[in-house]
Parts: structure tokens; sequence; C-alpha cells
């Protein structure tokens, strides 16, 4: 069983956007993304990281809207992935990148980690689909944690999870 704390990463009036940190680990999911990332001369990855960090200012500012997301895990989880629109290209060639979170409510945002994707679908990809299947298991841990009438929005500083 691993345990699963939540960060603040940007907290304002119209939304709360947090991430995650895996027992163990030193650094958020999101933080080791933004490591790996931040300084790729790849032009196309650059771009991609710029619309993500943008994104998030925007979620910040406007609130978790479904129109910044793209649905990526089952039909009854609330995983998405940033961004949602991304210049078509040739996926062998540059790839593009994936942040991958899940979507409470308008209100409530939480970022975990993400990657290269160079396949068609995250499921091709192992690294990839890590970071899907712990935000599942996370988002199902947090159901069952609603489903007892806990609020999460207001109780996730307090709130650690266990995953297997």
């Amino acid at each position: 069983m691993k345990r699963v704390e939540f960060v603040p990463l940007v907290l304002t009036e119209t939304s709360d956007i947090f991430t995650i940190r895996i027992e163990g680990e030193k650094d958020t999911e999101f933080r080791k993304f933004f490591i790996l990332f931040k300084d790729s001369e790849d032009p196309y990855l650059k771009e991609d990281f710029d619309r993500i960090l943008l994104a998030i200012e925007k979620i910040s500012q406007n609130g978790a809207l479904e129109s910044y997301f793209r649905v990526e895990g089952k039909m009854n989880d609330r995983v998405c992935a940033i961004p949602l629109l991304i210049r078509p290209r040739n996926h062998s060639l540059h790839g593009t990148l994936r942040l991958y979170c899940i979507r409470v409510s308008d209100d409530l945002l939480i970022v975990g980690g993400g990657g290269l994707k160079s396949t068609r679908t995250y499921e091709d990809d192992e690294a990839l689909l890590k970071h899907v299947v712990l935000l599942r298991d996370i988002d199902s841990a947090l159901s069952a944690i609603e489903a007892d009438g806990v609020m999460i929005k207001n109780d996730l500083f307090n709130i650690i999870v266990e995953i297997d």
C-alpha cells in the first residue's frame, strides 16, 4: 500500500489546484513533470509545456471547466489530461506532452504526473499508463471518501489516501 498526500499547487477564490506526493518521494508528481520538461529544446514539446502552464493559469482564474481537458480515464472516473488542444503532428517524430489530472469539479483539480505521448493511446505507453492508473486509484479512493459524506473540497488538506 502507498500513502498519497495532497499538496496545494495554486489556491484561488475560483479554484483550488492540488498535486500529489507519493509516500517516500521527495517531489510531487507535478514537480517531477515540471523538472523533466521545463528546459526542453524541442520546440514542439516546449510549446506543449507552455500550453500546459497556461492552462493551469487559466484554470486558477476561471475554474477547472470541462472545456480545458481531454477525457483520458474510464467512463466512471474523473481522470483527464491537459492540454485538450494541440497542433497535429507525427507522433513518431515529435510526440506530445500530457499532464494527467483528476477533475473533481469546476473548483477542484488534482494534478498528477505526465510525460511524452508518442504512441496512439496512453495505454500503449507503460510510463503514461502508470500515471493514469495511479490517478484512477486515487480517484477511486476519493470517491469512496465522498460516498461516506466527506466534502473533499473542504478537507483535502487533511486527507491521505492509501492505494495499492
